[in-house]
């Protein structure tokens, strides 16, 4: 069972909790934001209205609302984008976890030589202080230093700023993770995490595990060549017009073409970049994702009730490693 708890966004001040259900997937990610969408039923069993000051308490862009379990784990916040009324008694509101804030920022002129990918990141964060979602930080250094020059007339924003930066060869994984800031739980923080090279516990021995005949509900697999998932020969693409237009050297799957598959492109466009170095690291880093694709497994899986003793979703942080076991007809995986 969840529930969910309204915040003010920028304070973090727990403001009100009110029954609300989940509609959609809650999706989280590193290196971008997720979404989800909840809505409020405006009456109870009893036909009683269950809030006359919801207007009031959920205001899309200034709120933060968060999906907690029966232990008080946040497993997901998100900031409602709007507002959708229809004929019925159900109020919508279509969110978006916190990274999305900075898709609202722009990047001043900042410019930084032989410095640490983590201090960049973090001073382009700083630079949305000023009316900002008020972000603590916890961006240790990587031992990755680069230059990077940003001028605010390139009206970039933060939000693809910090995925460029991150997205290249020896990049790091980011998030923001919004946590119970005291014991009473009456207000939250955000903070802007990063991990060199990954955030999350990564191990070959996972404590948590996700199987079937257990807590696994259902799954979809995807094979490793499915459309989008693969190629064998990737272009990074920077801005410009015609043959002023920043584009890396073509990377090859040599030996995939050689071993007869068929030639299967993938062109990304990334903008802002300056460097014909920064371009090619991040074609090199675009053929390591698609090389020889990628095999994507979705888990549907439920929390343990009663004397059961298996992972729910509260023990997991973003980027945990986690053992799945598949053991069905069609697919035997581990």
């Amino acid at each position: 069972m969840y529930r969910t708890i309204i915040c003010e966004l920028v304070s973090g001040r727990v403001v009100d909790e009110l029954p609300m259900t989940i509609t959609s997937d809650l999706t989280r990610y590193l290196k971008m934001y997720g979404e989800g969408t909840l809505a409020l039923p405006l009456f109870d069993g009893r036909g009683r209205l269950v809030s006359d000051m919801w207007e009031q308490t959920i205001l899309p862009g200034r709120s933060l609302l968060l999906v907690v379990d029966d232990a008080e784990n946040i497993v997901w916040s998100g900031i409602p984008q709007s507002r959708g009324r229809g004929i019925g008694y159900t109020v919508t509101f279509p969110c978006r976890t916190p990274e999305a804030a900075l898709l609202g920022r722009y990047v001043p002129d900042l410019d930084f030589a032989v410095t640490d990918q983590a201090r960049i990141f973090q001073a382009l964060l700083e630079s949305t202080a000023v009316g900002g979602i008020g972000l603590d930080f916890d961006c240790p250094d990587t031992g990755i230093v680069r230059d990077r020059p940003y001028a605010s007339a390139d009206n970039a924003r933060v939000y693809d700023r910090v995925n460029e930066l991150s997205a290249v060869i020896n990049g790091f994984d980011w998030t923001i993770d919004v946590e119970w800031a005291d014991d009473a739980h009456t207000f939250v923080r955000k903070i802007a995490r990063t991990g060199y090279p990954h955030l999350g516990n990564r191990t070959p021995d996972p404590v948590h595990t996700f199987e079937t005949g257990q807590n696994i509900t259902d799954f979809d697999y995807q094979e490793p060549w499915g459309e989008g998932t693969a190629a064998t020969h990737v272009t990074a693409v920077g801005d410009g017009e015609g043959e002023e237009r920043m584009t890396s050297a073509p990377i090859i799957d040599t030996a995939r073409e050689a071993a007869g598959w068929p030639r299967s492109e993938s062109r990304k466009t990334f903008s802002g970049v300056k460097s014909q170095q920064t371009i090619d690291a991040h074609a090199r880093a675009l053929a390591g994702y698609l090389f020889s694709g990628q095999q994507v497994i979705t888990v549907t899986a439920r929390n343990p009730t009663g004397a059961e003793d298996f992972t729910r979703l509260g023990d997991l942080a973003l980027g945990d490693t986690a053992r799945i076991v598949i053991d069905t007809p069609q697919l035997a995986l581990d």
